[in-house]
């Protein structure tokens, strides 16, 4: 999934606000520096999901025959395929 820079902004704004209504979360730090922080997490984490989304793709290529992308075999090895990947990279699946 690719988000725009003022999309993962947004979303990093989202969450510090809701956090700063929890009764049980402290701050140790400037919010601005955690905000930051949420930043270059999604970030990392969508260029991580982009090489997975790559290396899926490839595999579902290399099948020895062609598989229309969209028809249900398609979605049930990219889903399968995707998942494997998770696991080997040790994400967690959601």
């Amino acid at each position: 999934m690719r988000l725009s820079h003022g999309k993962i902004n947004h979303l990093s704004h989202l969450v510090l606000s809701y956090l700063k209504t929890a009764a049980q979360v402290e701050f140790f730090e400037e919010e601005n520096e955690i905000r930051l922080a949420m930043v270059r997490i999604i970030t990392e984490e969508l260029k991580d999901d982009e090489g997975i989304d790559i290396d899926v793709r490839r595999k579902i290529e290399s099948q020895k025959r062609e598989i229309p992308e969209g028809s249900e075999e398609w979605e049930i090895l990219y889903r399968k395929y995707y998942d494997e990947e998770l696991g080997r990279r040790r994400k967690v699946i959601s």
